[in-house]
């Protein structure tokens, strides 16, 4: 799929109709080069094209982590900030040279972005300006010598300050924690269980996102319902409802999904992909998915019959073992870290979580985040496994990336009636295609 042509500046007066990522006519106002410090360079420049490079680098990047975290994991939900990881790791080749470098922006599929840094600061600041909290800190223990040019550069592009930490543990670990803790507004209280051994440094990246939907849901219309895991078994959940919600839903028939776009007020949709079938590969679902030309797909908002379930998200994981297979086993034997010391460094872990939860004024999200999806006819039920992305729109970013197979892993599976009592005063909906 390619882009429409586009004016390469963002402050573009002609109306576009974005085929890609972004869903904004006018994209926006021009960054200047000065704002980058690259005043001379002109290449340097984030422009509107160079954008949309970035988002389909990302959105690649995405589905092939959520790939590998699924590989990985035996956990029912995933929720993982792409943003967050990327954010980290371009960080990290900033310090790289050589193979190492070269290696981390292909497996981000970001080596074709010129000025990448300076791309990334610029979306940095204007994310922070409207859609959400960004955090960047560089934790440095006494003693060790770290370039000046990668701490200036460091905080140039990553808004990230050094901190040098005291040597001891206990403290430093409450210190670390409680920076998390303050840029996740409180959603990732404890991080890290026990201070890494023999760290030089820790680079940590952190995302706060508070989406409140444009048309919120009624809370006296929330009731108990019931999720479909596969055709036989499902899971009693509080299920949010309304009757005339504004949606725009589409149906792919030849990939037998159904997308939908809840938009927030702050530049950003939740986008849910419900599959047909119950049983789905989520990787194989997004390898063929359009989202590339999600602008042009969603049609008008219509009057929808919109159920969804509250859902609450918190994971956890090391991506050491998902990164190797990615292509970055050398980060953790014999990395080329020379821009950020002259000592022989490697990378000893790579730590996420990211939390969510989905209520009825909107979506909280930290470092990571979660997208709801869609049912057919005139209503939209959210009744059944489903993969989610939290959009930005002007961008078409993808700030979190997740799957929901059990929006309530605690409860015990029951054996499905033929009929649910709301199914048989509501013929009309049916719930999942036989």
């Amino acid at each position: 799929t390619t882009l429409p042509d586009m004016s390469d500046d963002w402050n573009s007066e002609d109306e576009v109709v974005a085929g890609a990522e972004g869903c904004r006519e006018k994209p926006g106002e021009n960054a200047s080069s000065e704002e980058e410090g690259e005043a001379g360079d002109k290449s340097c420049k984030m422009t509107w094209k160079k954008s949309q490079r970035l988002a389909d680098g990302l959105m690649r990047f995405s589905i092939d982590l959520l790939r590998e975290v699924q590989l990985e994991s035996n956990r029912t939900n995933v929720i993982l900030s792409p943003l967050s990881i990327a954010l980290a790791l371009s960080h990290l080749a900033l310090g790289a040279a050589n193979e190492t470098e070269k290696h981390l922006l292909q497996v981000m599929h970001l080596e074709s972005v010129p000025c990448l840094h300076q791309m990334l600061g610029t979306l940095r600041r204007r994310l922070t300006e409207s859609t959400l909290s960004l955090g960047s800190r560089l934790y440095l223990q006494k003693g060790f010598e770290v370039k000046q040019k990668f701490l200036e550069d460091s905080e140039k592009f990553y808004g990230a300050k050094p901190k040098t930490l005291s040597g001891i543990n206990q403290d430093d670990l409450v210190a670390i924690n409680n920076w998390v803790k303050e840029a996740t507004h409180g959603k990732i209280p404890s991080f890290l269980k026990q201070f890494p051994e023999d760290a030089v440094m820790l680079l940590l990246n952190a995302i706060y996102f508070h989406g409140f939907w444009r048309n919120k849901f009624n809370a006296s219309f929330t009731g108990p319902g019931v999720f479909h895991l596969d055709y036989k078994s499902v899971v009693p959940v509080e299920m949010m409802k309304a009757h005339e919600y504004p949606l725009s839903w589409f149906t792919l028939d030849s990939q037998q999904i159904q997308v939908a776009k809840f938009p927030f007020k702050n530049n950003a949709s939740f986008v849910v992909i419900v599959p047909n079938q119950i049983t789905w590969d989520a990787s194989h679902v997004l390898e063929n998915f359009p989202y590339k030309q999600l602008c042009r797909l969603f049609p008008r908002e219509v009057p929808s019959i919109v159920r969804i379930p509250k859902i609450k998200l918190d994971y956890q994981l090391e991506l050491n073992q998902v990164l190797s297979r990615m292509g970055l086993q050398e980060l953790f034997t014999s990395p080329n870290l020379q821009k950020i010391s002259d000592e022989p460094l490697s990378v000893s872990s790579v730590q996420h979580q990211a939390t969510l939860e989905l209520k009825e004024d909107g979506v909280e999200a930290s470092a990571v985040t979660s997208v709801v999806v869609s049912r057919s006819f005139s209503g939209f039920s959210l009744d059944r496994p489903f993969i989610f992305i939290i959009f930005e729109d002007e961008t078409g970013i993808p700030l979190f990336i997740g799957s929901v197979r059990n929006p309530n892993p605690d409860a015990a599976p029951q054996i499905r009636e033929p009929w649910d009592s709301h199914e048989a005063m509501e013929p009309k909906e049916h719930h999942v295609p036989k």
